[in-house]
């Protein structure tokens, strides 16, 4: 065991920590403040002697060294698992959310390869040379044009035929004619629905690598129908991967977040100037990190595979993450939040935010904290009884090592305001997060319905209206394969110009041909000025949707013969409880067994405050967030975070505004509908046990300890919320609480509360609570103070249970103000009442009657 342990800097640490902790910010701070602190122990040891202050200063100093150790390597082990956990997050976030988006892309290909105006193309041209052949090249491009404006997650659209003879495409600046038959045949031979190819294509050859998805064209949809060419799909990958990964990245620790493909070079960066594409990295997929060194550089660094969506896993990549060294653990205490210590305590108990380790590191610092306070306290006990010259010296060095002692406890609660601070801040990104799958999601709904609005066949049938329900049976088909593909929607629903709906894709849905539908959004749709304009209905209860909520998109149906008339329309019903659900979900951070974390839940809602989706049971679609206003009036793009009380517990919350998707929801687009995020992490229950001292032990000031003839030292302490006091001359000293042999024959209610040995005598102790009208909720009495009014005779001695130990102040004997005993009556032990002002803060404080406590509750016991 001795070999895992080094010395780091004079503190002895677990030797897998040691490459690390060096680089750890908050382990450094402490480090540097709890040695400076050591450092004053020895000064305060030799200063000791000379004011004669009997405190064993050199034990002290060996707990807080004892101390020190067992913290900084427990938080150094806390803060590598942090970040080690944010950064598998980030890199898994990377590479699903791209799979995502891919995984839209196979259904695009899929359907578009149908489209009869593409397989009526490629089977009439003739070459570019032949006019009408010219004419259906130009009508086939505005048609690809019309798609990339609806779907413009692409930069190109390419049709080749058998040969690899290239027929058309979007981008005419391209001067391609031909490209690799063996591609060609590769897709051609192909019984997969699609090819998805990352590499050099020779008929987009700008680019060194591109992502391409393409697929046959069939002369009918039948399996075995002949072959007429190849469609390809171009994606924007690079244009895309920016905006995945710009709202991933924490700029400030230098993070850059790839892309690698399966032999592990880098296919896309956060990044470039940092590392580069091509950049060959290592793969870290089954260790949690890994330090490794890039470009002369130190990192610590960690791969995920894709979990894939709905089945779909694409290419082998992978997502990485990569920070210096250097920057990966910086500090969050320059933006901590000031705290209040309910809160604090609350998060104590939780162990998911505070384990049981740093717990015991805490409850060992507050031990010897209370123990050195108890020492300082006996050590001006003491000091009071003297006539030493020393004797103002030696109370202004107590009040400095007490003062120390503070700090030394101070230093480890800074701790706890960082943790809350960490905690809002991945609450702020989890909810940025999912708002922005969300608007991705939702993108690609507003471009279905518009694009499939623009089929040429559905644009005829509808032309011709006298032989359209003859033509429901195709529809219908037609409708069942887009259905298929795009698995996101319950049903396609297509309606004529007065609202009757004349064809679904669900065939389980088909009661619904020949219904009219009345909704707002139908007629809005039969409305739409041009083929760019879409509606989308309110989140309200359908029963299109088996009378669920969910947003219905649709886009208006326009002659062939003339644009401007409206002949129908297409309605897509989203399925959005499970595919919300999804998206909540895959947002919410897992442990290390892939679990997601307990206390942690998001929610969808809109600025009604109405729920739209939520990952926790308890909060029902379409009943109401009841919380703070603020969140909803948050514009788009803007976030919230605070610490809430709800449900009679803590949690800090984070709220994101949607703020669209390229051009959907932007400025020029005419739908509006505000969707907010909200991540709800559980910090702890309200009611929960006090852990923090609320009454911390106060010091003198040196500058007001000035003695006079008339001047009268006091005790002081805390009964709860009470400030008592009794002559320092009648205190003989304070002890633990853990002293106390308790009373195994006494009423619990008893003010008699057991016995402490002291010089072999022993003493009655008494809780006198009740007598000064204190009501204590919590166990919070962990002090005993033996008093005594008669130092001849150990039988006038008692000991009394108080919460804390606070001032031994020097105040002037004219400020004790006595209170007449008619007005006290028999049931009170204060004799008198004094203003103290040691501290900057004035308070009264209540003198105690040694005698009268002795004479009359020791009689009683």
């Amino acid at each position: 065991m001795i070999n895992d342990i080094v010395n780091y800097k004079g503190i002895s640490v677990k030797k897998e920590l040691y490459p690390i902790i060096k680089h750890i910010e908050d382990v450094d701070k402490y480090k540097e403040e709890l040695g400076r602190l050591s450092t004053s122990w020895d000064m305060f040891a030799l200063l000791g002697q000379l004011g004669d202050i009997n405190i064993d200063i050199g034990k002290t100093k060996e707990n807080f060294l004892n101390l020190t150790s067992t913290l900084l390597n427990h938080l150094s082990e806390q803060q590598i698992k942090k970040v080690t956990q944010e950064m598998k997050f980030k890199a898994q976030v990377a590479i699903d959310i791209l799979i995502r988006n891919l995984f839209e892309r196979t259904a695009d290909i899929g359907f578009l390869a149908t489209d009869d105006d593409i397989r009526n193309f490629i089977q009439n041209y003739v070459s570019k040379y032949n006019e009408n052949s010219v004419i259906l090249r130009d009508n086939i491009q505005k048609r690809f044009k019309e798609y990339v404006s609806k779907y413009s997650v692409y930069f190109d659209i390419v049709v080749l035929d058998n040969h690899g003879k290239l027929l058309v495409r979007l981008n005419d600046d391209i001067k391609t004619e031909k490209t690799d038959l063996a591609f060609v045949n590769k897709v051609l031979n192909s019984d997969e629905d699609y090819l998805e190819t990352y590499g050099f294509h020779d008929f987009i050859p700008q680019y060194k690598k591109s992502l391409v998805y393409s697929y046959k064209v069939t002369k009918t949809n039948n399996q075995n129908s002949e072959n007429l060419g190849v469609l390809c799909l171009c994606f924007k990958f690079t244009d895309e991967m920016n905006g995945i990964l710009t709202n991933l990245i924490d700029t400030k620790n230098k993070e850059c977040i790839t892309i690698l493909d399966e032999d592990g070079f880098v296919i896309a960066s956060s990044d470039k100037d940092h590392i580069k594409l091509g950049a060959k990295l290592p793969i870290v997929l089954n260790e949690e990190f890994k330090l490794i060194s890039f470009a002369g550089r130190d990192y610590i660094a960690k791969t995920c595979e894709t979990n894939g969506y709905q089945g779909f896993k694409g290419l082998k990549w992978y997502g990485h993450i990569m920070i210096p060294l250097e920057y990966a653990f910086l500090s969050d205490e320059l933006n901590s939040k000031e705290v209040d210590d309910n809160i604090i305590n609350a998060m104590m108990e939780n162990e998911q935010h505070f384990s049981k380790e740093l717990k015991e590191v805490f409850n060992n610092s507050q031990t010897i904290q209370d123990n050195l306070t108890r020492v300082i306290w006996n050590g001006n006990i003491a000091q009071s009884k003297l006539n030493s010259v020393n004797r103002e010296f030696s109370k202004s060095l107590l009040n400095e090592i007490g003062i120390v002692g503070n700090k030394a406890n101070s230093s480890l609660e800074n701790l706890n305001q960082t943790i809350i601070t960490s905690i809002l801040k991945d609450s702020e990104f989890l909810s940025s997060l999912a708002i922005d799958i969300m608007d991705r999601n939702l993108y690609e709904r507003a471009n279905d319905c518009r694009w499939w609005a623009l089929n040429s066949y559905f644009r005829e049938a509808f032309d011709d209206y006298s032989t359209l329900h003859d033509k429901k049976d195709e529809i219908s088909e037609i409708l069942k394969y887009i259905n298929d593909l795009y698995t996101v929607y319950t049903n396609l629903i297509f309606f004529d110009k007065n609202g009757k709906v004349i064809a679904v894709s669900n065939r389980n849905e088909e009661f619904l041909v020949g219904r009219v539908l009345t909704q707002d959004w139908v007629s809005k749709t039969l409305s739409l000025k041009d083929t760019s304009k879409y509606c989308v209905s309110k989140f309200e209860k359908t029963v299109l949707y088996d009378n669920q909520s969910t947003y219905i998109y649709s886009s208006a149906i326009r002659s062939l013969k003339n644009e401007a008339i409206v002949t129908g329309g297409i309605a897509v019903v989203f399925d959005s409880k499970p595919q919300f659900n999804a998206m909540l979900d895959d947002t919410l951070p897992r442990d290390t067994q892939g679990e997601k974390l307990p206390g942690v839940f998001a929610l969808f809602t809109n600025k009604e405050k109405q729920i739209i989706s939520s990952s926790n049971e308890d909060f029902e679609v379409d009943s109401y967030l009841n919380i703070d206003d603020s969140f909803f009036d948050l514009k788009n793009s803007h976030g919230l975070s605070k610490i809430i009380e709800f449900d009679n517990k803590y949690y800090a919350i984070a709220a994101k505004c949607s703020n669209g998707y390229r051009e959907y929801k932007s400025r020029v687009d005419d739908y509006k509908n505000d969707v907010l995020c909200f991540v709800f992490i559980y910090i702890g229950s309200i009611n929960c046990h006090t852990f923090l001292q609320k009454n911390k032990s106060k010091f003198l000031n040196t500058s007001k300890t000035k003695f006079t003839p008339t001047s009268v030292e006091l005790a002081t302490f805390y009964l709860g919320k009470k400030l008592l006091a009794v002559n320092a001359k009648n205190v003989i000293e304070s002890i633990s609480i853990d002293e106390l042999k308790e009373s195994i024959d006494m009423d619990k209610n008893n003010h008699f509360k057991g016995m402490v040995l002291y010089k072999d005598k022993l003493i009655a102790v008494l809780d006198i609570r009740d007598f000064v009208n204190e009501e204590i909720i919590n166990d919070s009495l962990t002090n005993i103070i033996l008093v005594e009014y008669d130092k001849d005779n150990i039988e006038h001695c008692i000991g009394i249970l108080v919460s804390s130990l606070e001032e031994v102040c020097v105040v002037e004997e004219k400020t004790i103000q006595n209170i007449q005993s008619h007005f006290l009556g028999a049931g009170t032990l204060v004799e008198s009442l004094v203003n103290v002002d040691e501290t900057k803060d004035s308070k009264v404080a209540m003198l105690l009657d040694i005698k009268k406590i002795d004479r009359n509750l020791t009689k009683r016991i």
